[in-house]
């Protein structure tokens, strides 16, 4: 509205142009509401195909992968014993193992001394060896103290795997040393030597400390004594012994990765000596991951059967009682005409060699009513455990069938394919959407303009003509002989 219209000559001029100017807008808006919401519907359906293609792709180069078909399982009949994992160079093959004994690193108790952590001693240096590895502790006014010396081993020892802590028993407080190195021959020694420099309350020869043979028993070392203070061995350095199909062997460590081809062998716990006397073994069997192939095919079909779900709801036809039907965004489409042609071409292409040349060789079929597919896990395994090379290579390369499958569906997904140019030119015809309802904006308030402009000047000229006809009847009302009627 402009102002206060109507007013010289009564006219409703602003319901007559508001009336104009709808009827000018109505029908390019109706237009482009149904163009833009045919447009954003099909955007969201190429959304939706696309989404579909890309699920269905990804199943497709899971299956195309060659590590799939090289995986291998690796099993072991007693778990808190034997751990077991095997590379894609593994053979298949049965093994019986016996785990006689773990590898250990060693682990001892030096000389107690009394006054706990700040208990002093001579200076010096010690020598700490594990096997053919040492380092030297220099022990000075700075660190003479039991904790002192104890920090200095543990900053000097990082790079041999040697640590020290303290522990307090009846006997006093000693140094325990700890090394990571496991194997026979490794057992920790110390070797003490006085510069006479600083002189503590304990001579640092006390510290050192030599593996000792048990009288008692000759195949341990002595323990350290709570009593006495005396050192001794906690741990003994030893070699993991293990038999696998009654060939020994000896390890430094409980991780063994050169016994069989491929296989790591994971020690956890020796046997019973009674299970050793009585010949039990822990079965080991390494095979090729047929479930790994099993579940990536069921995520193919799956993914398939999704796509075909997806396709069939965009190009539906839905009856309407008395009224026209509900079509799909994509009906009539040559995309998913064209793209659903090429699958099924490649998935019923008989290729290959032997027993595997076509899905159904695999178990997979599809329902002649849905255009889905099925598996039958019965023909699946069958397949599987016959023929497995065979399905390999059906399956896999780029002349396999997820190969031309992949190739097949990349052309309509991905930067440059065909579902990212209808997408694209979908979205310029949006945006001309826009554009257009601005253009049409202008004009409407063009012509609104214009007709409020034209109305106003008629209204004014009526008004004129009005005052100029009251004015007439006023003067030939004053002439002389005129006589005014009765009403």
């Amino acid at each position: 509205m402009v102002g206060i219209t109507g007013i010289g000559s009564g006219i409703k001029i602003d319901e007559i142009v508001t009336a104009l100017v709808n009827a000018e807008r109505a029908p390019k808006t109706s237009q482009l509401d149904r163009l833009e919401k045919t447009t954003v519907a099909r955007i969201s359906a190429v959304g939706s195909l696309t989404s579909a293609l890309n699920t269905f792709k990804t199943a497709v180069d899971s299956l195309n992968k060659a590590s799939l078909f090289e995986s291998r399982t690796a099993s072991s009949s007693n778990t808190s014993a034997l751990k077991v994992t095997a590379a894609t160079t593994a053979p298949a093959g049965n093994y019986n193992v016996q785990v006689k004994q773990l590898a250990t690193s060693s682990k001892v108790a030096l000389q107690s001394v009394t006054g706990g952590n700040t208990a002093t001693f001579n200076s010096g240096v010690l020598t700490i060896s594990a096997g053919s590895s040492s380092f030297n502790v220099n022990i000075t006014s700075s660190n003479n103290t039991l904790a002192g010396m104890r920090d200095a081993i543990n900053e000097a020892g990082k790079s041999s795997g040697v640590s020290a802590t303290i522990i307090t028993d009846d006997s006093g407080s000693r140094l325990v040393l700890s090394s990571t190195k496991s194997g026979a021959g490794n057992d920790i020694q110390v070797v003490a030597n006085e510069d006479n420099v600083t002189t503590g309350a304990n001579v640092l020869t006390s510290q050192a400390f030599t593996p000792a043979v048990d009288p008692g028993n000759a195949d341990a070392f002595l323990k350290p004594n709570s009593t006495t203070g005396a050192g001794g061995v906690i741990t003994k350095a030893q070699s993991a012994k293990i038999s696998i199909d009654g060939l020994e062997l000896v390890r430094d460590t409980n991780r063994i990765e050169d016994a069989l081809e491929g296989v790591t062998l994971d020690l956890t716990a020796a046997q019973s000596s009674t299970d050793l006397a009585d010949g039990k073994t822990i079965s080991v069997t390494v095979g090729v991951d047929k479930s790994g192939v099993k579940t990536n095919l069921q995520k193919f079909v799956d993914a398939y059967n999704a796509l075909i779900s997806t396709t069939s709801q965009l190009t539906a036809v839905v009856p309407v009682d008395g009224g026209k039907p509900v079509t799909g965004p994509l009906l009539g489409d040559s995309s998913i005409r064209n793209v659903l042609s090429s699958l099924r071409n490649e998935m019923v292409n008989m290729t290959g060699e032997g027993g595997v040349r076509a899905l159904a060789d695999l178990g997979i079929t599809s329902d002649w009513k849905t255009g889905q597919l099925k598996i039958d896990d019965t023909k699946l395994t069958k397949a599987l455990d016959g023929n497995f090379d065979q399905v390999a290579g059906y399956l896999a390369g780029d002349n396999g069938l997820m190969g031309r499958l992949s190739k097949s569906v990349g052309s309509y997904v991905g930067a440059t394919g065909v579902l990212k140019q209808r997408t694209d030119a979908l979205q310029v015809t949006k945006q001309s959407v826009d554009e257009q309802r601005k253009v049409l904006a202008v004009r409407v308030e063009s012509l609104q303009t214009r007709l409020y402009a034209q109305y106003n000047a008629m209204d004014s000229l009526v008004g004129r003509l009005k005052q100029t006809s009251e004015s007439l009847a006023n003067q030939l009302a004053s002439l002389p002989g005129f006589v005014k009627k009765d009403k």
